[in-house]
C-alpha cells in the first residue's frame, strides 16, 4: 500500500517512538506559531538535528506553523519559516492565508500543507488552495468517505486523521476557548470546553441526557479501516497527539503500520492503543457515524481497558478479581456508572497479604488506594508498567535506518578493489587496495558480507551485497570495514547536502475592488425586515441574499474559499491573508473575529502601505459569537436517535447548555442540521462605526441569531442610524 504514516511528536521521546514503531514521517511544532502551545516542542536548533537524523534515515518532518498570525508577527513567522527551508524540513502545515501567501511569493520551492484548521471538504476549495502553492490539503474530520473520493479526484496529495482526539467543532471554527476562557484555539493555547459538563435546557429547564459531557466525542480510530481510506485517495495516515505519551505514540503507530503494511490486527494491538489513551472508539464523521456511536456523555477522560471487578473495600485497601494480569505501578481507574476514581497499583497484596510484584488473570488481590472505591465497580487499567518498559527499550534497540546496497569489485587479483554504495537517490565508489590473492583460504563470501554488513546503529542497513570477484581472492576485514565506512560516510554527506532554493522579493500587487455593502445577516423569519439594510442568511428566505455555508460552494458571501464575492469565517488576522483572497479573485472579506484591536490597526496600516488602498474588510458590530460549529447536535442525540435529518428540533424550542459556571449557550442549527453554538452575551459595537471609518473601514455587519422581531428592528434601526450619521452608503 502506497501510504505514509505520519506520528505526532510533543517531545523528543515521543519523536523516537514514533520512528521505532515504524512512522514514516514525523510532526511537531516550535516554540512559537504552533496548535499545541502547551506540548514541550522542539527548539529550532533542536529541530535542525531532528531533521538531519531524520534525513539520513530515509524519514521525513513536516513542522507545525498552523496558528493565526497578527501583523506583527509576520515578519517573525516568515523568518521561522526560512529557517526551515534552510534546515531542509519536509513541510510546513500552515493555516493562516496570509502565511501561505507570503511563502508561495517569497520561498516558492518551500513545501506547504494547508493544515486541517482550514476545515477543507469540498474539491473548489482545493483548488483554491492549489493556486496559493499548497501541494497537500489536511481534510477536515468532517470529511466523509464520499467527500474525500471527491477531494482525491483533483489530484491534490491527501492527509487524513486515522487515531486520535476529535475536535467536535470543525477545525478553525471554534471560538468557545478564546470567548469564555481568552485562550485562543487558533492560536495554540485552547482550554477544551468541549471537554467540560453542561446541562441541556429546553426553554430554561433542563433536559435528561445520557451523560454530562454532551459535547465529548469519542477518539477517532481508523487503523482497521485504512485499506478504506487509501482506496478513496489518503496519502498521508495523520495520528492526533503532540500532547499524548511516547506509550500512545509507539501503540498507536505500531498498529497503523501494521495495518498499512497488509498485516492484520490482534486483539493486543487494540488493547494497547486503548491501554495508552482512549475515550472510546468512534469510526468518526469519515463512515458518518453520529449521536453515541460519535459521542462519550459519560466522560471526557482517558477510560483505559477493563481488567477486572472490585469485591470489596476495607478500609485503604481494595480488593479485586482479576480478568487480566495487573503490574506493580499500573495505573488503575474504579468505576461504576457516572462515579469513578483512579489510583495506581504501588502496593499489591496476594490473598495471604503478601506484597507481590504482580498477578494473573484469575487473582484475587488486594490493592491499596487512598478513596473510598464505589462498590462492585469495574476496574480499569489506564496505563501499564509493562508496556512503558517495553516502549523504553524499543526506543533503545530500534533506530530508523535506510537501505543501501553496496556492490564489491574487482577484475582480478592485483586489480584495485571498488565499492559501489546505493542509496536509491545517490551513487558512491569508494578505491580500495589492490586484491591480493589468497596464501592459503580464500575468504569467504559469508566473511565479506559480515564486515560490509556491519552498521550497528548508524543511518544505513545493507539491505543487498552483490560480490564480483575473482577466486581465491583475500580481503582483510580491516580494508572492508574501512571502505564501508569511507562509503557510507560520503553517502551522508550526499543525504544532508542542503537542497537548493530561491528566497525571492515579494512582488503582488492587487487591484483595488469595488467597494462592499453593509449587511444584517439574520437566522429567523421575524429578524427578516423592509428597511433598506442588505440582508444574508444561509436560510432560504424571500428578499434575502444567499451565503454559502463552510462545506457548500457557491454564494455572494461564503463561510469558506468558495464561489462568490466575500469571504467569511476565514478568519483574516494579518494583510497578507486579505491579499490572498485578493489573488483568489475575492473582493474581500469579514475581519476574523479573534483579532485585536491592535491587530486590526496594525493590518489596515500594513495594508494600505504596501498596496496603495484601503483594505476591503468587513467589521462585525454586533454579534452573539458562534462558539462552535459542528455536525453533531446535542439536541436530538439526547431527545432521538442523534441522526439529526431535518428534525428541526433547536428551532421549534429555545435549546441551551448550561456550564457548571453556570454560563449558557444557545444551540440553533443551520439548515443542513450542522448545530451552531452561539454565547448568550452579544458583543455590541454599532456605536463604534466612527472609529472603524477613521481606521479605514468601509463596510459593517450585523448577526441576528435568537433575537426577536422586536430586539431585531431596535438593532437594526440602531445600525442604520450609525451608517447614516457617518454617512456611509445603506
Amino acid at each position: 500500500m502506497n501510504a505514509e504514516v505520519l506520528a505526532p511528536a510533543g517531545n523528543r521521546e515521543a519523536l523516537d517512538a514514533a520512528f521505532a514503531a515504524g512512522a514514516d514521517a514525523v510532526y511537531f511544532g516550535l516554540p512559537l506559531f504552533g496548535a499545541r502551545a502547551f506540548a514541550k516542542n522542539f527548539s529550532l536548533e533542536e529541530a535542525r538535528k531532528v531533521i538531519e537524523q531524520a534525513h539520513l534515515a530515509g524519514k521525513k518532518i513536516y513542522i507545525t506553523m498552523n496558528t493565526l498570525i497578527e501583523e506583527d508577527q509576520m515578519e517573525q513567522a516568515f523568518e521561522y519559516a526560512k529557517a526551515l527551508n534552510e534546515m531542509g524540513a519536509d513541510a510546513l502545515i500552515i493555516q493562516d492565508l496570509g502565511l501561505i501567501h507570503l511563502l508561495h511569493h517569497r520561498l516558492p520551492d518551500l513545501e506547504l500543507h494547508a493544515s486541517t484548521q482550514l476545515s477543507v471538504t469540498t474539491p473548489y476549495q482545493i483548488e483554491q488552495l492549489r493556486k496559493l502553492g499548497v501541494s497537500r490539503v489536511v481534510l477536515a474530520r468532517e470529511a466523509t468517505l464520499d467527500e474525500i473520493k471527491a477531494c482525491a479526484a483533483t489530484g491534490m496529495e491527501l492527509e487524513a486523521f486515522i487515531h486520535g482526539a476529535l475536535c467536535i467543532s470543525y477545525s478553525g471554527q471554534c471560538r468557545f476557548s478564546q470567548v469564555r476562557y481568552n485562550r485562543s484555539g487558533n492560536k495554540g493555547a485552547c482550554a477544551q470546553p468541549c471537554r467540560m459538563e453542561y446541562t441541556l435546557e429546553e426553554n430554561g429547564k433542563p433536559v435528561k441526557a445520557q451523560g454530562r459531557f454532551l459535547l465529548s466525542p469519542r477518539d477517532l480510530s481508523l487503523v482497521r479501516n485504512i485499506r478504506d481510506l487509501a482506496d478513496a485517495g489518503v496519502y498521508s495516515l495523520k495520528i492526533e497527539g503532540r500532547m499524548k505519551s511516547p506509550e500512545y505514540v509507539f501503540e498507536s503507530v505500531s498498529a497503523a503500520r501494521k495495518s498499512v503494511d497488509g498485516k492484520k490486527l490482534t486483539k493486543d494491538d487494540i488493547i494497547g492503543m486503548q491501554t495508552a489513551f482512549n475515550r472510546g472508539y468512534t469510526l468518526g464523521h469519515t463512515f458518518e457515524k453520529t449521536g453515541l456511536d460519535l459521542m462519550n456523555p459519560l466522560t471526557s477522560n482517558h477510560q483505559g481497558v477493563p481488567i477486572g471487578k472490585v469485591l470489596g473495600q476495607n478500609k485503604d485497601k481494595v480488593k479485586i478479581k482479576l480478568d487480566q494480569d495487573l503490574s506493580q505501578n499500573d495505573g488503575l481507574r474504579f468505576v461504576q456508572g457516572m462515579q469513578s476514581t483512579g489510583g495506581n497499583a504501588n502496593f499489591i497484596y496476594d490473598g495471604k497479604g503478601r506484597l507481590i510484584s504482580g498477578a494473573k488473570a484469575g487473582d484475587v488481590v488486594e490493592v491499596k488506594v487512598n478513596d473510598r472505591v464505589p462498590p462492585h465497580a469495574e476496574v480499569r487499567r489506564t496505563s501499564s508498567f509493562v508496556m512503558h518498559k517495553e516502549v523504553e527499550n524499543a526506543i533503545k534497540k530500534i533506530h530508523p535506518q535506510a537501505p543501501v546496497s553496496f556492490t564489491l569489485e574487482a577484475d582480478a587479483i592485483g586489480s584495485p578493489l571498488h565499492l559501489i554504495a546505493e542509496d536509491g537517490e545517490h551513487t558512491v565508489t569508494v578505491d580500495g587496495p589492490e586484491l591480493q590473492a589468497a596464501k592459503t583460504a580464500p575468504t569467504s563470501k559469508e566473511q565479506i558480507e559480515k564486515s560490509l554488513t556491519k552498521t550497528g546503529n548508524t543511518w544505513a542497513y545493507i539491505n543487498k551485497i552483490r560480490l564480483n570477484l575473482p577466486d581465491q581472492a583475500f580481503l582483510p576485514a580491516k580494508v572492508l570495514n574501512e571502505m564501508r565506512r569511507q562509503a557510507l560516510d560520503e553517502l551522508e554527506t550526499l543525504r544532508l547536502q542542503p537542497k537548493p532554493f530561491r528566497v525571492l522579493d515579494y512582488d503582488f500587487h492587487p487591484e483595488k475592488p469595488a467597494p462592499m455593502p453593509n449587511i444584517v445577516e439574520i437566522m429567523r423569519k421575524e429578524q427578516s425586515m423592509d428597511d433598506g439594510l442588505m440582508q444574508v442568511s444561509e436560510f432560504p428566505f424571500k428578499d434575502v441574499v444567499h451565503k454559502a455555508s463552510l462545506y457548500k460552494d457557491e454564494g455572494l458571501f461564503t463561510d469558506h474559499l468558495g464561489k462568490g464575492r466575500i469571504v467569511e469565517s476565514m478568519n483574516i488576522t494579518n494583510s497578507y491573508a486579505l491579499a490572498a483572497l485578493l489573488e483568489l479573485g475575492y473582493e474581500g472579506a469579514v475581519l476574523s473575529y479573534e483579532i485585536t484591536d491592535k491587530g486590526r490597526k496594525d493590518m489596515l496600516e500594513a495594508f494600505k502601505e504596501r498596496y496603495g488602498f484601503d483594505a476591503p474588510v468587513m467589521q462585525t458590530v454586533y454579534e452573539k459569537p458562534r462558539l462552535m460549529l459542528m455536525k453533531h447536535c446535542p439536541v436530538n442525540t439526547t431527545l432521538k436517535d442523534g441522526t439529526r435529518t431535518n428534525c428541526s428540533l433547536c428551532r421549534q424550542n429555545r435549546y441551551t447548555l448550561k456550564g457548571k459556571d453556570g454560563k449558557k449557550a444557545i444551540l440553533y442549527g443551520n439548515p443542513d442540521c450542522r448545530m451552531q453554538i452561539f454565547d448568550e452575551h452579544p458583543i455590541d459595537t454599532i456605536d463604534e462605526i466612527p472609529e472603524y471609518r477613521d481606521l479605514g473601514i468601509e463596510s459593517f455587519r450585523m448577526v441576528l441569531t435568537d433575537e426577536n422581531a422586536k430586539e431585531s428592528q431596535k438593532l437594526r434601526e440602531q445600525f442604520k442610524e450609525e451608517l447614516s450619521a457617518d454617512n456611509l452608503q445603506i
